[in-house]
């Protein structure tokens, strides 16, 4: 059963610079997906650091994003695996593109 995700509705992206490696990559990674019914999908790699977590639901939420469901799985010692679903709310009008670079000034503003 497909679950309607549209993939032309996706952006990517990670800090990476022309020094990186395959094998070194720049975080944070955030990747965000919009489905057919109205709820994004974001995807984080990121840094451990305090208050990560508690940033982000507070920038999707200036978004125009309902958060409705989180999971949160360490990566190794220093590193974690954010998913976040999110409902869009009827004054959302951001492409995953300015929903992606929002996600990182936010992140990057903790470090």
């Amino acid at each position: 059963m497909a679950i309607g995700i549209h993939e032309e509705y996706s952006y990517s992206s990670s800090s990476s610079s022309s020094t990186t490696t395959n094998e070194q990559v720049m975080l944070p990674e955030i990747e965000a997906r919009v489905s057919d019914n109205n709820h994004i999908l974001i995807k984080v790699h990121c840094e451990k650091e305090k208050g990560v977590l508690a940033n982000l639901y507070s920038k999707v939420e200036s978004l125009n994003l309902v958060v409705v469901n989180t999971s949160v799985t360490p990566f190794g010692s220093f590193n974690l695996d954010i998913t976040i679903i999110a409902e869009m709310e009827g004054e959302f009008n951001s492409t995953m593109k300015e929903v992606v670079t929002a996600l990182r000034v936010a992140l990057q503003a903790d470090a």
